[in-house]
């Protein structure tokens, strides 16, 4: 189901982006989303938890991430949404595998629970067999964070969220501008309006929430699990 969802969401972008842009924006913004989603529909989405290599690998579609357990340092589930703080490099989040109403229409499945208590066990073993091995003395880096209290994973995380929505929704509302809503056709011109309408509004919004995030460092509550 969520291959054949790619398939129709690209199609439906190419179209859109040709159609309804200028070239110089349409055409490299028809190419990515047409790569991302034919991406996910051939290649799909997985997660592959290796205890025996103690290697994490998702993919979706043409994105691969590799993750070692040693490097998580927090593993946390919304819904369908699975989040991975790591030690080196910004969290990583995976959307398993519903996003949306649509999803749940199509009633595909919510394994982001499973999947989270997964990784989490192989990273709390991974844990337990680094002290085993050996005892970790303090490093530099534990010294700058403990001299600096404010700076925590979470704000870290909170910044990335924040970062990451505004800029999108600054794209969103860049291509709601240069939408062509002017047309010969009464059909397409509706289309057109409706089109520049749904991607102000996203955007703006996109944009205020992630202004917000920033300003007070709060995001949706999520369930930790390690």
């Amino acid at each position: 189901m969520i291959r054949v969802k790619s398939v129709v969401v690209a199609a439906v972008s190419v179209t859109v982006g040709l159609v309804f842009f200028p070239r110089w924006f349409g055409i490299p913004a028809a190419v990515v989303l047409g790569a991302l989603g034919l991406g996910t529909a051939v290649l799909g989405g997985s997660v592959v938890v290796d205890q025996a290599a103690g290697l994490l690998v998702l993919r979706m579609g043409l994105i691969t991430r590799r993750i070692r357990f040693r490097d998580v340092t927090a593993v946390l589930v919304d819904q369908a949404k699975l989040s991975i703080a790591r030690t080196r490099g910004g969290e990583v989040s995976l959307y398993a595998w519903r996003r949306g109403r649509l999803d749940a229409l199509l009633r595909v499945p919510v394994v982001a629970g499973d999947i989270g208590h997964a990784i989490a066990s192989c990273v709390a073993l991974a844990g337990a067999d680094a002290g085993a091995d050996a005892v970790v003395a303090p490093s530099a880096e534990d010294g700058a964070r403990r001299e600096r209290p404010g700076v925590t994973p979470a704000r870290v995380r909170s910044r990335l969220s924040g970062t990451l929505l505004g800029g999108w929704g600054l794209v969103a509302i860049l291509a709601a501008l240069i939408v062509r809503v002017h047309w010969d056709n009464t059909a397409l011109t509706v289309l057109g309006v409706l089109i520049a309408l749904a991607l102000g509004v996203s955007g703006l919004l996109s944009f205020l929430i992630g202004c917000w995030i920033l300003l007070t460092g709060r995001t949706p509550q999520a369930s930790q699990l390690i």
